[in-house]
């Protein structure tokens, strides 16, 4: 069984930990992580997830992402989701805090990492992730229109910031 700290909207640890699928009261926050890994060739690493997720079943998203268990910081967090979904090891000072984003009851850390990685490295956790493939941004636009990839509201000035 997997357990989330519970935060304030602030990021502060409110010393209480709940199960994960527990609702959270209203100012209560749990941290999810995100993470892009983006190649010198101008392309990021995408994954689809698997269809039996309960959310996004069978859609493309960033490189790897989940839910901060409960002990982790962030950084922790977003480690360990890239060994676990896609059987890479990234240091910690490869990750690089793009933004965070509180969204309902949720605290988004959004990270990017430089780091040249083939398909071939790449060992997928199948109970997660069930294809990656690679993709610059105007192709992940076009999945996004096309609703093959989850579409959400900071990829646009994500993408803007990268390539300025």
């Amino acid at each position: 069984m997997e357990y989330w700290d519970v935060y304030n909207k602030k990021g502060k640890w409110k010393r209480r930990v709940i199960r994960k699928g527990e609702r959270l009261k209203n100012n209560e926050y749990h941290i999810i992580v995100e993470g892009w890994i983006l190649r010198d060739d101008g392309n990021f690493i995408i994954q689809r997830r698997a269809l039996e997720k309960k959310s996004f079943a069978g859609m493309w998203y960033c490189s790897a992402g989940g839910s901060v268990i409960s002990g982790e910081t962030p950084k922790e967090g977003m480690i360990r989701e890239f060994k676990e979904e896609l059987g890479i090891d990234i240091d910690s000072d490869e990750l690089r805090l793009k933004r965070i984003i509180i969204d309902k009851n949720t605290i988004f850390y959004i990270y990017l990492v430089h780091k040249n990685i083939s398909l071939d490295d790449i060992t997928l956790q199948a109970e997660e992730v069930m294809a990656v493939d690679i993709a610059d941004p105007a192709k992940i636009k076009k999945m996004i229109e096309d609703k093959t990839f989850i579409g959400l509201d900071y990829y646009e000035k994500f993408f803007e910031g990268i390539f300025k």
